[in-house]
């Protein structure tokens, strides 16, 4: 069995290549170390410079879209002589899941459509007269993998190809760290107390629904400091002497930057993106074992459910900064953490699918024998 997996190399303000971050390199690069032939092509929409290297097993391109080798390398790759494959994954984008999807017919391999987020609605999407490219895709490809238990159900959950693949958490770089170590990191007194949110700030993740509930717990005599980091956006001015904004940090410092925090918080609000996502920072505020304050949002309710059915009464309604303040009281009253679900590692998720990929592999191999 062998694999190619197509990915965006920036995603969610992070770049795969340099943080060895998320799905798109985590997947690959624990299939690689298992033994099987994997290659990660990984498409750069930022950056001019193509980029080869080897991690461990794992053989690495990327390329940029500015310079055109990415439209090289796609012609490159639908050379059935130039490369054996049996799985194409292909994971990002739709346009990403185009290029799989014709490598695959070509090569006559199977096609595996990663769905980490709802493509439909970023930004770039386009739909042609008469040709939705998210729809598709979805309706074309083999095997249909989804971060997000609510966007599954959305889509419709097929009876053997569709499958819940969770955003998992690197246990090396998540975990439990003194709190008073790691304030020192970033100058935050000790005696300081402190709740935290780290991720991007567009106004769905309802980052001012969070500052307006810290004001509410000072006005009522609470002295708590709001620390936020993440890719800041609109023109929020926080002049506010207990907020510490500290940039959007490097990926290596995001864990100590958590750890600063008495309670973490998710004050997501309701929207047809977020409620449809299965944000990766739920998992590493869970690794790191510091009382949590969230929403009830699908992203966190429905991804995972036990997690919330034992939070209860702390979590807030989204949108409603007067019950995110109770809740984060409440937490900061009795610190309750909750546990990390069972097989959320990311070699845990990428070995439970190597059963899928080889299925796969056996029926595009059954299909160039007969020429099918």
């Amino acid at each position: 069995m062998s694999v190619l997996f197509i990915g965006k190399r920036f995603y969610t303000n992070r770049d795969a290549l340099k943080d060895r971050y998320g799905r798109i390199w985590q997947m690959p690069w624990h299939w690689a170390q298992s033994g099987i032939p994997t290659r990660l092509w990984l498409v750069d929409y930022h950056t001019r410079r193509s980029v080869r290297e080897m991690s461990g097993a794992l053989d690495i391109l990327s390329t940029p879209v500015q310079n055109l080798s990415v439209f090289r390398q796609w012609v490159k790759e639908l050379r059935p002589s130039d490369h054996k494959v049996d799985v194409v994954v292909a994971s990002g984008d739709c346009y990403i899941g185009l290029m799989g999807r014709q490598i695959a017919r070509r090569l006559r391999s199977r096609f595996v459509f990663d769905v980490y987020d709802k493509y439909d609605e970023f930004a770039g999407y386009k739909r042609l007269p008469g040709f939705d490219p998210f729809r598709f895709l979805l309706r074309h490809a083999d095997a249909r993998l989804f971060a997000s238990r609510a966007l599954m159900e959305r889509i419709g959950v097929g009876a053997t190809h569709d499958l819940f693949v969770p955003n998992g958490i690197d246990l090396s770089h998540f975990h439990p760290r003194d709190m008073y170590t790691s304030r020192a990191c970033f100058d935050i007194p000790a005696d300081s107390v402190c709740v935290g949110y780290f991720g991007s700030m567009t106004p769905d993740r309802g980052v001012e629904d969070l500052v307006a509930a810290v004001a509410v717990m000072r006005q009522s005599g609470l002295n708590v400091d709001l620390v936020l980091a993440g890719q800041r956006y609109g023109q929020a001015s926080w002049n506010e002497p207990w907020i510490r904004y500290l940039g959007n940090l490097p990926y290596d410092q995001v864990p100590t930057a958590m750890a600063c925090c008495d309670v973490l918080t998710l004050p997501y609000r309701h929207s047809d993106y977020l409620d449809m996502a299965s944000s990766c920072k739920i998992a590493e505020y869970i690794a790191m074992q510091r009382p949590l304050a969230v929403t009830d949002t699908p992203n966190f309710s429905m991804n995972f459910p036990e997690q919330a059915a034992s939070l209860g009464s702390y979590m807030a309604r989204p949108g409603a900064p007067y019950d995110l303040a109770r809740a984060i009281a409440l937490q900061l009253e009795n610190r309750r953490s909750v546990s990390m679900p069972e097989g959320f590692s990311w070699e845990s998720i990428a070995g439970r699918l190597v059963g899928q990929l080889e299925l796969h592999a056996s029926a595009a191999a059954h299909c160039r024998q007969t020429n099918v």
